[in-house]
């Protein structure tokens, strides 16, 4: 089962998604580590991201977002999740489809991303639901992710263009 929570309950979920995106295997292959509580608090109002939480079978939740972004006069989404312990994988295929399609259905604009080259799950799923890899001789979307990101060591990930 996967059921996306209304948006006017998300903010009713702000200790949740803190707690799960903190946990060891969300943090695995994050770019971002621990915060204090009351700068996740701060970051959770002021943010320009949308948030879309879905919930999944035995009261498991997977925690969306996405942000329309503009980098050298292009507009792009980049988007990103995590989840609860103990997710099931097909839920997170299933709402992860899903999820891309509600935000490419918003505007039809590229979605860009990256990932830690050891998450061996979400390079094959980017790679099965369509994502091109990013290419250090493709300068100009590299840069951009690169940049946007602000990674400095870029051997940790494989950058993604749908």
């Amino acid at each position: 089962m996967v059921k996306e929570i209304k948006k006017k309950l998300l903010d009713k979920y702000i200790n949740n998604y803190y707690t799960s995106r903190f946990l060891t295997h969300n943090q695995k292959y994050s770019i971002t580590k621990n915060v204090e509580i009351i700068d996740h608090y701060i970051w959770w109002f002021k943010n320009t991201r949308n948030f879309s939480i879905y919930k999944l079978s035995n009261d498991k939740h997977i925690y969306f977002w996405s942000e329309l972004i503009t980098l050298d006069r292009e507009k792009y989404w980049t988007c990103g999740f995590h989840t609860d312990l103990n997710t099931n994988m097909m839920e997170i295929i299933i709402s992860y489809k899903v999820f891309l399609k509600k935000i490419k259905k918003k505007i039809s604009l590229p979605v860009i991303g990256l990932i830690n080259k050891k998450n061996i799950f979400m390079k094959k799923l980017n790679i099965d639901i369509g994502f091109q890899e990013i290419s250090k001789k493709d300068t100009r979307n590299f840069k951009i992710i690169k940049n946007y990101y602000k990674i400095k060591n870029t051997n940790n990930y494989i950058f993604f263009k749908l």
